[in-house]
């Protein structure tokens, strides 16, 4: 492939990577934190260990365990007692639609990475605008992006194969950039159509394990792409609920960048193949009622959140935040805006789910009162970051309860969309946006436990 070089002096190419004190691996993190956040701010684990929940066979519940096993696996942890149905596993097609997304973006940044040196990327035309501080994170943060993909390759494929199904390959691609900015364009691109991807695929899983793990892949997309979206100079979440996209709009875009053929019928499944309900449509005890006032009480908690700070502190006093310290002018004057719109996402979806509620005959719990303990504005970032984690991990576990497709398919938009205002609060806090490769889920009680420290009267 030509390359044009003018994004960066490809002369002074180096095969050391710049040290980077606030990358994902070994980051000078602040550590002089209130008690609260302490108890808030971990979310995480190893990369894929633990994808898998309750066996199908165990009773439904919203607090989907988490099993540790030697391989990474989207599997379920117990053997299928179920006869297999002659046509196979009605999951392992959408599993090789994900895997050839995965496959593309996996082969995206290996042969990006191996094509521009550290020096190049952060020397884009693109991230000038930005100061030294953002533009050292740019290299590191894409590596860990790369073996994300690389993680889920590897995972999805050893499903597919527990499956009793044949992975789909790795395709032939041309992705067509010239310069590092191009590049990080491209990216930026790949990765907001894997959740659109996810999104639309996730209400037609069957088993209730693999939609979970699926899940905690499609929000950490949704990480990957708002960082992403921040260095290309556009908002990491553009929208209150991200939009779902049909396989043959994703196929179309994909098709752009690969030039050997793909087995459509490997990702689509068959007119003839029998699919049995997905477990999530099973009678729990917990009726999407539950779910949705489960979301509410902590939808009002964020929202609550954002309305007082914003009203507490000034545009200034935000951008002055003692952790925004390290940045430039360039980052600090995006903090009000964007903190401003993750308020009007989470008053959006505060409106959706009491509206939802009622329209299913329920009643939505009201908005309570709150004391976040916060003092000064780099408390506020600290707490924000903890709250926006924990909605992500709350949603996900929480999404194998839902059974109405229609309330799912405007859940798991709302999931991501929480991911995205917690990847970029990660990195205003000076953490990765995205620190493991499939975000973890938590319980209900769990989530409860969390919201309960802010909650003075209810």
């Amino acid at each position: 492939m030509s390359r044009n070089t003018s994004d960066a002096d490809r002369d002074d190419r180096t095969d050391q990577h710049p040290t980077n004190q606030r990358g994902p691996s070994g980051s000078a993190t602040r550590t002089s934190r209130r008690k609260i956040l302490a108890t808030l701010g971990v979310i995480g684990g190893t990369a894929l260990a633990g994808c898998a929940g309750s066996s199908p066979s165990d009773e439904g519940t919203m607090e989907p365990t988490m099993t540790e096993t030697d391989e990474p696996t989207m599997a379920p942890t117990e053997e299928p007692t179920a006869t297999p149905e002659p046509m196979g596993n009605p999951d392992v097609p959408i599993l090789n639609y994900a895997l050839t997304l995965e496959h593309l973006e996996n082969a995206f940044y290996r042969e990006g990475l191996n094509e521009f040196s550290d020096d190049e990327l952060m020397g884009a035309d693109s991230l000038s605008k930005f100061g030294e501080t953002v533009r050292m994170d740019v290299p590191e943060y894409l590596r860990v992006a790369g073996e994300h993909e690389a993680a889920h390759v590897a995972a999805i494929s050893d499903t597919i194969e527990q499956l009793g199904g044949t992975p789909v390959a790795e395709a032939e691609y041309d992705f067509g950039y010239g310069t590092p900015s191009e590049f990080l364009a491209t990216a930026q691109a790949l990765e907001n159509t894997g959740v659109a991807a996810y999104a639309g695929a996730a209400p037609k899983v069957v088993n209730n394990d693999i939609l979970a793990a699926a899940a905690g892949i499609h929000s950490v997309e949704a990480r990957h792409a708002a960082f992403l979206n921040l260095v290309n100079d556009d908002a990491p979440f553009p929208n209150a609920v991200d939009e779902a996209s049909s396989v043959q709009e994703v196929l179309d875009i994909a098709g752009g960048f690969i030039t050997s053929e793909v087995d459509a019928s490997a990702i689509t499944r068959s007119d003839d193949m029998e699919v049995p309900t997905p477990d999530r449509k099973a009678d729990d005890g917990t009726s999407d009622v539950d779910v949705l006032n489960y979301a509410l009480t902590l939808e009002h908690l964020e929202n609550a959140f954002y309305r007082e700070g914003l009203e507490t502190f000034s545009d200034d006093e935000l951008m002055n935040a003692s952790v925004l310290s390290d940045y430039d002018d360039a980052l600090k004057m995006k903090v009000p805006g964007h903190l401003a719109m993750a308020g009007e996402h989470e008053a959006a979806h505060v409106s959706a789910i009491a509206d939802t509620v009622e329209q299913l005959g329920g009643t939505p719990v009201e908005e309570a009162e709150y004391d976040f303990g916060y003092e000064t504005a780099s408390e506020f970032l600290g707490v924000a970051q903890a709250l926006e984690n924990t909605g992500v991990a709350a949603y996900k576990g929480a999404a194998p309860s839902v059974s109405a497709d229609a309330v799912f398919s405007a859940a798991i938009g709302i999931h991501s969309v929480e991911a995205r205002h917690a990847s970029f609060l990660n990195e205003l806090n000076v953490e990765s946006p995205f620190p493991v490769a499939v975000d973890e889920p938590m319980t209900m009680a769990e989530v409860q436990d969390v919201a309960g420290q802010f909650i003075v009267e209810q």
